[in-house]
């Protein structure tokens, strides 16, 4: 999949593509780490934290100015990942 941000094309991996949009229609939600390796790798998610964590810090580089710092997708440490809303 492709998104765009500020104008640029980005090209994503189907993983990626899958995380963000679990991220997106749940946006300004906690999304859970067990539903983002379920949207990415189905029933047989298990043992994939850590390359969600890979995963989320790749998304990061590609859709944040400055990945170590994020503005959009967030960690909520202990629960998940949230995306946040222009406006907040």
């Amino acid at each position: 999949g492709v998104v765009l941000h500020e104008g640029e094309s980005i090209p994503l991996t189907a993983k990626e593509y899958a995380l963000l949009h679990k991220l997106w229609e749940n946006r300004g939600r906690i999304v859970s780490f067990d539903s983002l390796c379920m949207a990415a790798w189905g029933e047989d998610y298990y043992g994939h934290e850590n390359t969600l964590t890979v995963h989320i810090r790749r998304l990061r580089e590609k859709l944040e100015d400055t990945p170590s710092s994020p503005k959009y997708l967030l960690t909520v440490r202990g629960l998940g990942y949230r995306l946040a809303v222009r406006d907040e």
